[in-house]
């Protein structure tokens, strides 16, 4: 069972970010409108249920489990990173740059979710990726089956309390956190697992185990039409609002409606691949890291030249962070993907086989 429609809407996730960061380059009016912080809310909730069906699909140990997270997420990001401190960010010092590596904010004392976001810009989201496939992978362990359920449990009961504990108060807003300062690594943690913008990880599983359950509705001619206006509807408001904050006080019901609508339209009917949709799905992780850097180098590089204007650079960085993640998905994500594999199967191999190896 798979859900193409999930690989659409990852694309157009990343491609709504891309445009938001790139609309600076342009007039005001575009900055107005294009809401970036949704891709953002879309991506959290799709991650949500990518990995509750996943591992439906395949009864896997939760070492293997983080084993492949590993090998998804961090290769990539590692050259990523090794570039962009190269290339981009070479007047930063080393000390600077690698708390990236580790996927360490820079102001807990900032405004959450973004805490001053990460040294390479838009990758702050990765924090929290971490951070739930860490809770993920402790849901596994106490009980496989009810894993979704538990790693939601964990993050309310995270959210609630630690805000209750901290502030003495609890609201939804992800701009809020617990008051406290951050001395030790264990405290930006809670920082991260109390924030509410973990709550569109729970939508995501819980639209995941509706699936894997068969507990949706099969759709009719006429239901299957509303809800496709429904989803245009949804997007075109997404466009006249704009910009809003990340998380429950701002664009999560928009991505919630969006995700809701695009697993019941997808749900047993899908018949036909957009080739072009699927690419921009397939590379829209590494399109997510590498395009923020690749603004910052075209404008240092070419904002002075006399030859260009702001929208040629607009055009010329939307092109590059296409193309280059394009053979960045081919030659190391897919490879990365595949060492992940063999190594995952590698460990969950009995210890008698190895050593008889």
């Amino acid at each position: 069972m798979k859900i193409v429609s999930i690989q659409y809407l990852r694309g157009l996730a990343a491609l709504l970010v891309v445009l938001a960061h790139n609309s600076s380059l342009l007039e005001s009016h575009w900055t107005r409108h294009i809401p970036g912080a949704l891709g953002v809310d879309v991506f959290f909730i799709i991650s949500g249920f990518i990995m509750t069906f996943i591992t439906h699909q395949f009864n896997e140990a939760p070492t293997s489990f983080m084993v492949k997270r590993f090998f998804r997420i961090w290769p990539v990001f590692f050259v990523v990173w090794l570039l962009s401190f190269v290339v981009v960010y070479h007047d930063r010092s080393l000390q600077d740059m690698s708390c990236a590596l580790y996927f360490c904010l820079q102001d807990y004392s900032s405004p959450g979710p973004t805490f001053g976001f990460s040294a390479l810009g838009p990758p702050w989201t990765l924090s929290y990726e971490i951070l739930f496939y860490a809770v993920f992978t402790v849901a596994m362990c106490i009980n496989y089956r009810y894993r979704s359920f538990l790693c939601a449990l964990i993050f309310l009961a995270s959210s609630v309390g630690f805000q209750l504990y901290y502030n003495g108060s609890f609201t939804f807003s992800s701009q809020v956190s617990p008051d406290m300062a951050v001395t030790h690594w264990w405290q930006a943690w809670i920082k991260l697992i109390s924030n509410t913008i973990c709550m569109e990880f729970i939508l995501g599983m819980m639209l995941a185990e509706l699936i894997v359950r068969q507990k949706l509705p099969e759709l009719n001619p006429q239901m299957r039409r509303i809800l496709q206006v429904g989803l245009v509807l949804a997007f075109a408001t997404a466009l006249m609002i704009g910009p809003q904050p990340f998380g429950l006080h701002g664009g999560f019901w928009l991505a919630a409606a969006i995700m809701s609508i695009t697993v019941m339209l997808g749900y047993r009917t899908e018949s036909g691949h957009n080739r072009t949709l699927i690419f921009f799905g397939d590379i829209s992780y590494s399109l997510y890291l590498i395009h923020y850097p690749m603004m910052i180098l075209l404008m240092n590089s070419l904002a002075d030249k006399a030859w260009t204007d702001n929208l040629m650079i607009f055009i010329l960085s939307i092109s590059i962070s296409v193309a280059l993640p394009s053979v960045m998905f081919f030659w190391i994500e897919k490879p990365a993907i595949k060492a992940g594999k063999r190594v995952a199967r590698w460990l969950s191999t009995p210890l008698t086989l190895h050593r008889s190896s």
